[in-house]
C-alpha cells in the first residue's frame, strides 16, 4: 500500500480518536457517572457508514476510559464492548438498528462488573442506567444527527472516502 495513504489513514485515526477522547473528557461529571451521557458516542455511528473509522474509534474510547474512576476496569471492558459494537455496527443494514448494538453492548461491562461487585439489585438497575444513556445519545440524538447530515452531500462523500 502507497505510504502516502498510510500517514493520512493514520493521521485520520489519531484525530478521531483525539476527538472522541476530548468530547467525553469535556464533561467528566456526565460522562464518567452512573449515567453516561457521553456526547463522544454519537461518534460510533460513523462505523455504520465506513469501518475505517474502527481504530481511532477504539483508541479514543481507550484514552478517555484511562481518565474513569474505574480505570482498569473501563479501559479493558468499556473498549471491549465498543470493539464489539463497531463489529455488529458495520453489518447492519439499518442505521436505527446499528444505533442499539452500542446499547446492547452494555452486557460486556456489566458482566465484569457483576464478577467484581456480585451484587444482583446493584448490576440490574447499572446496566438500565449505562443502556438509558446509550440509548439517549446513540439511538436518539447520534440517529437524528445524522439523518441530518446524510443530505450534505460533502459530509458523506468524505465519510465514504475516509
Amino acid at each position: 500500500m502507497n505510504n502516502n495513504l498510510d500517514t493520512n489513514f493514520l493521521v485520520k485515526s489519531a484525530l478521531v480518536a483525539a476527538l472522541y477522547a476530548v468530547l467525553t473528557l469535556l464533561l467528566p461529571m456526565a460522562s464518567y457517572g452512573p449515567i453516561q451521557l457521553r456526547f463522544s458516542e454519537i461518534m460510533v455511528l460513523l462505523v455504520f457508514y465506513n469501518k475505517r473509522f474502527i481504530p481511532g474509534l477504539v483508541l479514543g474510547c481507550a484514552i478517555a476510559n484511562m481518565f474513569s474512576p474505574m480505570l482498569a476496569f473501563d479501559v479493558i471492558f468499556g473498549t471491549l464492548s465498543s470493539l464489539i459494537a463497531f463489529e455488529l455496527i458495520k453489518r447492519t443494514k439499518s442505521l436505527f438498528i446499528a444505533s442499539l448494538w452500542p446499547v446492547l453492548m452494555v452486557i460486556v461491562p456489566a458482566l465484569g462488573t457483576y464478577f467484581i461487585l456480585a451484587n444482583d439489585a446493584v448490576l440490574i438497575i447499572m446496566i438500565l442506567e449505562f443502556m438509558a444513556s446509550e440509548f439517549i445519545m446513540v439511538s436518539i440524538i447520534g440517529v437524528v444527527i445524522f439523518k441530518i447530515l446524510e443530505k450534505n452531500n460533502g459530509f458523506m462523500k468524505y465519510i465514504k472516502e475516509f
